[in-house]
Formats: C-alpha cells, structure tokens, sequence
C-alpha cells in the first residue's frame, strides 16, 4: 500500500527455490521464526496450546465431535419413536387410508391451526419435527387468493420405504392444564394399498403400539353411487387387515370421512362402518373432518381439533384410597380401624 518494494519487507515469507537442499522444517526455522522474533516480551502466533504454529497451519483446532448442536428437526424414525415413549407418556397414532384421502392434509390443517392458535380447547407447546411440519406446509402458503389449487398438499414420499416417518407435537390442553405428546406417521397411500391388496404388512407393525387408529377415508366416495361400491369394500377390508395385524390387540378406531366441505358424510354408511368394525372387536368412532374447506359454510379445519381430542386416551378417575363401607352382620372385615360404638 505504501509502494515500498516487496523483498525488503521485513514480515514477507520467502519462497524456497528448487535448487535449494535444506528442508521444509529448517526454512521455517531459520527464516520464517527468526524473522518474527521482535523485542523482548512479543509473542508469536500460536495454537489454543500455545506452541508456534507454522505457515499456512490452522490457529484455532477443529471442534470436538461432542459439542452440543440443535436436533434436526425432520421426522422420526422408529428408534427415536421409541426413546421418547419410554420417555414420557406419548400418545402413538397409527393413521392408515388409500392416496388422495387426506391424510397429509389433515396434519397440516392441525399445524396451521395451531400455528394461528385457533386449536379449539388447545394450544401448542413444541415440536420436535417442527422443520419437516414447515417442508410439507409449504404448499398450503403459495397458491393465489381466489384461484385455490385442488389439492393442497403434494403427495407423500419417504426416503426410506420401509421405515414410517413420524410427525411429533406437544400440546397443552388447556381444560386440564397438561402437556400431551402425540406422534404421528405421515405415509404414503401405496402403504395401505398394499395392506389392502397383498396383505402386505411389515412395514406397519407400529400399528401394533399405537392407542388409537385414524382409517382416513375419502368422504366424497360415499356419496357417489358410482364410487360407493368400491369404497365401502377398500374400508371393510382394510378393518379386517387391521384386526389380522394388531392381533389380539384393539385400540380405538376413528373412521375419519374428509371433504366434509363439499360433501357430507351419508349416516347409513356411518353405521354399516360401525358395525363391521364390532364385528371385529374394534369400538368405532366416525368423525367427519374438512382440513380445507372451498365453501363458506364451512370454516377450514373444521373437526380437526375434535379428531385430536377424541385421540387422546380418558383415564378413568382414581378409586377411594380408604373408601368407606359399612359392616354386615357376620362379615369377616377387620373392625379394628373403626370400632363400632
């Protein structure tokens, strides 16, 4: 900067020539070390060790493997699943249903809901796959005002086929003041398809640990006569799959009907779905939902917070821990504790 010529720097590193013998270690020593030694008392640039470091080396060391980093957010395999349910108590649910019924759509109306904190009776506390809500909720953000896309979410895909992908939320119930976990697969239609076709079911064998089943169906199928035929056998059997899996096992099954928006779900096939549910020993609930809605009679997510609600298992209240009775005539109970007057 000064124009000064650069050999009679002081500060310059001198570059070897090839003709020249001795090593890279005594060049260094030699001139690049000398060349820095100042006035008593000045150091040389040196390592979190404190010893020289040469030209062209690292000052600061690599970090250690073991420093603390921000989770990745994305959703869970099985092993994680597992660690926070025998962590703390997680509501497990197992949502199964063909392509095209609104199971993805369903997740990202709850997330919405929350997100704007219009969850009737709940609000949200945390997610641990709050990056793979925001992935899969990007569809819903970009269409045009007065020009709604037919389908909001695009079609689910897993990286690994063979492992479920499960979606985590944390929320706070406010009628109760408890925090609830809940974990929830996101799979692709061709999963149940397959269970319903060749009775494919080894990658669904996490069904078997969930408290509750969402049998999401496409609701505007019930109501066609062209449709209802082959709809009405898909969810029959689909119930019957179900019960060969979960083997001796029968959590609640929640019959889920979508589109509720544009039509609403006919009550005969309500309790034909019902009463093959019994036939199996499954207690069936329908519960009719419209994650989005196109109609103004409707508001968007409408049944999406009762879905959730009904999810979460009741405990029944605690017994008496001393409860009260009276001695009969002859009766053996120990007195001894309320001697009769």
């Amino acid at each position: 900067m000064l124009g000064n010529p650069p050999e009679e720097c002081s500060n310059r590193s001198l570059i070897p020539d090839d003709s020249d013998d001795t090593t890279l270690a005594e060049r260094i020593s030699s001139n690049s070390f000398a060349d820095h030694e100042k006035a008593e008392g000045e150091t040389l640039p040196s390592g979190s060790s404190g010893t020289p470091v040469p030209l062209g080396g690292a000052v600061l060391p690599a970090p250690d493997d073991d420093l603390p980093v921000l989770p990745a957010s994305r959703t869970l395999g099985i092993p994680q699943a597992n660690a926070m349910m025998e962590s703390r108590p997680t509501c497990m649910v197992g949502i199964v249903g063909l392509a095209g019924a609104g199971k993805t759509a369903a997740l990202i109306s709850a997330y919405l809901l929350l997100s704007r904190d219009q969850f009737a009776g709940y609000s949200y506390a945390d997610s641990d796959t709050l990056r793979a809500f925001e992935e899969i909720a990007g569809g819903s953000r970009t269409w045009q005002e007065g020009s709604p896309p037919e389908q909001i979410t695009s079609h689910t895909t897993l990286s690994n086929d063979r492992e479920a992908g499960f979606l985590h939320l944390r929320l706070w119930r406010h009628a109760d003041d408890r925090l609830l976990d809940v974990l929830l697969p996101d799979l692709p239609g061709e999963w149940s398809q397959a269970l319903i076709g060749r009775n494919d079911a080894e990658r669904l064998h996490f069904l078997r640990s969930a408290s509750v089943i969402w049998l999401m169906i496409d609701g505007r199928q019930f109501a066609d006569d062209h449709k209802v035929m082959k709809a009405r056998f898909d969810t029959k059997l689909l119930i019957e799959r179900l019960a060969n899996l979960l083997e001796g096992r029968r959590p609640r099954v929640l019959v889920v009907p979508t589109w509720q928006d544009r039509q609403p779900f006919p009550q005969a096939e309500a309790d034909e779905l019902i009463a093959c549910g019994g036939a199996f020993g499954f207690k069936v609930e329908v519960v009719p939902i419209a994650s989005f809605s196109w109609s103004d009679d409707m508001i968007p997510g409408y049944g999406v917070a009762d879905l959730f609600d009904r999810s979460f298992c009741v405990l029944p209240p605690a017994p008496d821990f001393w409860p009260v009775t009276e001695a009969e005539e002859g009766d053996r109970r120990l007195h001894a504790f309320r001697r009769r007057p």
